[in-house]
This record gives structure tokens, sequence and C-alpha cells, in this order.
């Protein structure tokens, strides 16, 4: 399935935008040609493009510079394409959606004698300091095909320029959230010439002091895996490519775990992936604008009880569901747990080791449960779309009427071999009618036993590469669009879709995607707060623009799996999920264990915290230096000032920190004084000026309020 988008749609959608500055000063979009070169422009930004060279500059009012740009292909027959040998280079057409455009779009054609037509389009907004660009393949190049199409070419020294001096940092994006992998920041001083530092979808270059940054990823995720591959020297960025079709040696897994390469994509129209290139004077409000970008082409899905607030078996015991649910009930909604009067008490795997009685009685003992508040509880459950984990491939497929078995709908290799397993599970072709037939059968189950939450987990192995049963889905990423489409048809918003191991991209399926891969209670190591912060530090823009950014499970005490030890580690963990934006669910032994009992009750008994969870706002990095580890500090907006959650994630040592109060909001530090209140207590911390000095013991966090005093 293709989900190209029109060219005046993506000019219609860009009116979805946040304006830059005051929209007075601002004018259309506009065009020129003069001798050599073809001028496009908006009042942030000029692109000269060359007609001698093939290649384009990138402009910005602020110094910023992206030089020599170009696109190309490396074509299914081994030809190689790049506007930069292309012999003439012309202004083809413009499109606008009227008088009231919020942006306008250009096309450039590349022609050369004996060269295929190559297109490249490029759409500005009237009052955004960003453009996106797409290439296009016309004619027999289309035919032939690719599996490798570079949107954005840069080759040479110091190809991407900020201001003089800048101590340049490029960004590490993980496809998906599965096996631990983690964001990372990278000092560009340390990538060493000849090597390929990499990212998946997006990444920032970018200054860590001064903030300054230019943000680039794809915004049109129907058909490619978009990578972007950075080579460097001296300091500088010294080429960069992003293109559809991630690709690595035939047999070695990638971030995408795929074994098999991209698929060729070939048709009457062949695309790139769409590409949005932007300079801000701070990186983190370009990723915000970029995560924007996505939602105006691809809208998250939204439910309408809010963030979920509840509890799941997963390091707890799925034979104590109904123990879980009680002791919520009696003890945790009077203290302010639950969200909107719902509470989800959530199945994970294994349910299955429940019989078909057992499961009903649950279900409707969870349904006619009442907190004392008017409290409801509902039930979630937990399913695996795309993945198969049994060795029996003769089973039958369910939902198919004996039509089918599972060897069928297993995804096959270009030979026609099984793939390898990813995560003990076979992948599972979405584009098979067993496999549309099986989603059917298991969604119309789920809704009629009264589920009004259903975890999908290990969603990736529906984007991986192979051999598909439907001849026109050709990628991995096509396929994975046909069955979650599917899903989310077919659910029409009456469950909760929770994304566990996903692909960041494509988003708008679920209404919540796990930032981080598993994370349980402990403050660092494996499964921790910290490593789950990691995400948060550098994706927290997902949240709200492409899903509800799901923390994991909340998971206190020691006969849990990996539980809180101390009340302190426990509320580091929830704070934790309330700066992920307050989506919090609970993991722990509540049924029969007196530690986790006791923990949560201390842990959960703050209606302050959960008043903050409640706005349902992720909060970001302050500073975005830290690597592939998380951030210490984190902030947001508040009401009177500004939010500001520290931790310490070292469980033996306490720590003392030191904030600049302007890097934390620098229109504080004008102010005379900054009162700080520790919201969990209400409790004033006293004044602050230039600095707020906190003191952490091990495994401590706070979160405190600041706020300019008149």
């Amino acid at each position: 399935m293709k989900l190209n988008l029109s060219f005046s749609m993506l000019v219609l959608l860009t009116g979805a935008f946040t304006q830059w500055g005051n929209p007075a000063a601002f004018a259309q979009a506009a065009a020129s040609t003069q001798g050599s070169d073809i001028t496009l422009h908006n009042p942030s930004l000029t692109i000269h493009y060359s007609t001698n060279t093939g290649k384009m500059d990138i402009d910005w009012g602020d110094g910023h510079k992206v030089l020599g740009l170009e696109s190309g292909a490396q074509l299914a027959d081994g030809q190689v394409l790049a506007t930069s040998v292309y012999a003439v280079h012309t202004l083809d057409k413009q499109v606008t959606s009227g008088t009231t455009a919020a942006a306008h779009a250009f096309t450039i054609r590349s022609t050369s004698p004996g060269k295929p037509v190559l297109l490249q389009h490029i759409v500005i907004p009237d009052r955004e300091p960003w453009i996106s660009i797409e290439a296009e393949l016309e004619g027999t190049a289309s035919d032939v095909g690719t599996r490798h199409f570079d949107a954005v070419l840069l080759q040479g020294a110091n190809a991407v320029q900020l201001k003089q001096g800048a101590d340049l940092r490029v960004l590490h994006v993980p496809f998906d959230n599965d096996m631990w992998f983690r964001f990372k920041s990278e000092l560009v001083r340390d990538i060493k010439e000849g090597e390929t530092f990499s990212s998946n979808e997006v990444t920032a270059i970018y200054d860590n002091e001064s903030r300054q940054g230019i943000v680039l990823g794809s915004i049109d995720h129907s058909t490619w895996k978009t990578a972007i591959d950075i080579h460097a020297g001296k300091g500088q960025i010294g080429g960069l490519d992003i293109y559809g079709g991630i690709s690595s040696p035939n047999g070695v897994r990638s971030d995408t775990h795929d074994t098999v390469p991209h698929g060729v994509v070939s048709g009457r129209r062949v695309v790139s992936p769409r590409i949005f290139i932007g300079s801000f004077s701070d990186w983190r409000d370009g990723l915000d604008a970029y995560g924007r970008a996505n939602a105006a082409v691809h809208p998250p899905l939204v439910w309408p009880a809010g963030i979920p607030m509840g509890w799941n078996s997963w390091a707890a015991d799925d034979q104590r569901y109904l123990g879980a649910a009680a002791f919520m009930r009696d003890t945790l909604v009077p203290q302010g747990f639950g969200r909107n009067k719902v509470a989800y008490i959530n199945l994970d795997a294994f349910w299955s080791r429940l019989d078909a009685v057992q499961l009903a009685d649950a279900v409707a003992t969870i349904k006619a449960m009442r907190g004392s508040n008017g409290t409801r509880f509902e039930p979630g459950i937990y399913w695996t779309p795309f993945a198969y984990w049994s060795d029996d491939l003769d089973a039958w497929v369910e939902g198919t009427g004996m039509k089918y078995r599972y060897r069928d709908i297993l995804l096959k290799a270009p030979d026609g071999s099984l793939l390898p397993e990813v995560d003990g599970g076979r992948p599972i072709d979405p584009s098979h009618p067993g496999t549309r037939a099986r989603t059917s059968y298991f969604l119309k189950q789920f809704e009629q036993m009264g589920f009004a939450y259903l975890k999908l987990d290990f969603l990736s192995h529906g984007a991986l590469e192979g051999k598909h049963f439907d001849p026109a889905v050709q990628t991995g990423i096509e396929a994975y669009n046909e069955g979650m489409k599917q899903i989310a048809d077919a659910n029409g918003n009456r469950m909760f879709l929770s994304l566990s191991i996903a692909p960041l991209f494509p988003s708008g399926y679920g209404h919540a995607r796990r930032i981080s891969c598993d994370t349980k209670g402990h403050i660092a190591g494996d499964q921790s707060t910290e490593y789950m912060l990691n995400s948060l530090t550098y994706g927290w823009w997902t949240s709200k623009n492409l899903y509800i950014a799901d923390p994991d499970h909340v998971v206190l005490g020691e006969k849990a799996d990996m539980g809180a030890r101390t009340v302190t580690e426990g509320r580091s963990r929830l704070l934790s999920a309330i700066v992920s934006g307050g989506m919090i669910l609970d993991s722990s032994r509540l049924a029969d264990d007196p530690q986790g009992r006791e923990l949560a009750h201390e842990v959960y008994d703050n209606r302050n915290l959960f008043a903050v969870a409640d706005e349902g706002k992720a909060f970001r990095p302050v500073e975005g230096d830290t690597g592939d580890r998380a951030a210490a500090a984190f902030s947001r907006p508040s009401a009177h000032g500004v939010y500001v959650a520290v931790f310490n994630y070292d469980d033996k040592q306490g720590h003392d920190m030191a904030l600049p109060i302007g890097r934390i909001d620098p229109s504080l530090a004008s102010a005379l004084a900054v009162a700080v209140t520790d919201v969990a207590t209400g409790q004033s911390l006293g004044n602050a000026r230039g600095t707020i000095n906190i003191q952490l013991q091990p495994a401590e966090s706070k979160l405190i309020e600041l706020r300019p005093e008149q």
C-alpha cells in the first residue's frame, strides 16, 4: 500500500505548523532566476540553485548554511544518478494553495541526453525556517526502480555550518525501541575520518553550548526506511547522505533487524522520502517543529478518555490480576491514583495460561469494580499481530477456517526460505490474506470480551524486508503501514492501542508507544530509570506529535522483576513517568507482596505530583551533551513559571547539583529573584538567583517549580 501524498496536499498540510515570530513580518515564499542560478526564498532562508552544478546551497538569516546539496539514486540495474552530473536544470512548476497559501512548492527538473529525468520537489513554508525536499524518478528509471534513493546528498568539507567555533554534535535516533537501543549525541570531533555515523529517520546537528542547530529528517514514512549517514573530519561535517533504503550487509542484522536488503521500489512514480531541513536557534525547538511536521502529515490517534493510569501484569504475575486490582481499588484510588475516574487493569503476555472461563470471569470482575470515588476499572490485554512464537508451522491460523497454516503466512526471504527469528519470534507477513483474517479474528474477540486496552508488541517484525505475499507491497514499511492501518481501522478507537516494541515511524496507528524498551524500577543499569530517560532526553518531541509517550511500567518491591528497592528509588521511577508525559502503569506485586504494597502506598500518595502528571506534557532536557546517557535535568513551562525535574542516577552516592537558571529558562535569568518550591511537598526551598543548588541523596530525584519574583 502506497501513501504518496499529492504535491498540493503537502502544501496545504504546512498550514498546520506553528508560526515563528510576528506573522506581519513575513511575506510569501517565492522564486526567481538570474544568470545561472535559480533562487527560492522566504524571509528566513534562501536557496541558491546553480544550474551549472546541479547543486544547491541553503542560507538562513541566522548565518547557518547547508552547502552543495544534490539528489540522486542507485538504480537496481547498477546505474548511478545524481543531479550534479546532469546538463540542464530548469524551474519546472510552482504550486500554491491559493491566496492564503501557507507554503509554496517548486519543482526543479534535471535532464541530460541519454539519462532519465530526475525531479526535485521543494516545499517552502511562508513563515517557517525550514524546507522539505524529495526527489522523483521518471520514465525508464522509475520502471527499473531503486533500493537506494538519495533525497539529500552532501559531499565536501564543511558542508553543514553553524556559528564560528561551534563544537558540533550529531544525534543518533534508533529505528525502533527493541533490544535496549539508546539515543546518542556524538561530538563530531570524535567521529574518525573514514567512519560512518548513522541515524534512522532524523538527526540534529547542533552546538550544545549555544543550542544552535540544524534538524534533518523524513516526514513521509509510506514506503521507505530512511537512513542518515554522516562523515566528518577535523570537527566538521564532511559528508551527509539521507536516503530511502536502510541497508546492511546480507545476513547481518542492522538497527532494523533486517537480514535481507531493503526492497526495490519501482513503478509508475518512484519518489524518495520527503526530507525536512530546518535551522533553529535552539535544536530542541527544531526537533519539536520536526515532530509537528510529521503530525501534520499523519496525525496521531486521540483517546477521548485521556492518558491512561493503571496496572499491568508483566513484572508482577498475571495469576494475581484480581488481587492487584482490589489493592488498587481499596488503597491507591483513594489516594488519587487513576485518571478521569478510570483505572486500567491489564493482562500482559502469558494471559493464555488462563482458560476461557477464567479469562471471562476476570474481565467481568474487573468491569464490575468501582472505587470509592466512582472510579471504574477497565480490563486490558496483550497481542503480537506480526510475530509467531511456536515451532509448530503446520498449526492452523486462527480466523481462516483452516484455509491457512502458519507456515503460509510467515514472511519469506527472496529465495522462499523463512526469515530468521527475531527476539525468539518468527515474522508474520502483514500483506498475507491469512494474516488479515487472523487480525480481524483477534480484534473481534478482544472487543467481544470487553477489553478497553490492547498492548501490541513486537510490531517491528511486521516491518522487516522480505518477499511479501502481495506483489504490490515492495518494502517492509509498506507492509507495516498496511497491517497497522487494518488494526487501527478495525479497532475504530474502541480500545486504547498501546504500541510496545515498534518502529518510531510510521506513526498514527497507536495512541501510545513505549519511548524505550522494557523499563522496571532500578535507578540505573539495564531496564532502569536512567535508561528510559535517555530516550526522553533525545526523544521527548515524539510526545503528542506522534503518540502518547509511554515510559513503561513502574515496578516497586524486590519480589517483582527488578522492582524499586526503596521509597526513594520508587519515587524517582514515578517522577520519570511524570516527566515523560504522565502515562503511569504500575507493575508491582500488589496482590501479595508486603514490601511492594507499602512502597506503592508511599510512592503514589502524592496528589501534587499526580496533578502535574494529569497535564499530560512531556519535559525536555536542559542539556543535550550526555552521549548515550540520560540528562540529569528536564524542564517545561508551568502555570506560574517553570518546572524542573532533577535526577541522581547513582544508587550509592549523593550528588550536589548546580543548575544555571539561564540554561533552564533565559527569561528567568533577569528576575531579581526566583522562588523555588518543592512540588511534591509544597514547601518553599527559598529564593535563588543565577544558580539553583540542589542536594540529592542516592537514587533521589526532585520536582521543583521556579517562579520569578515580582
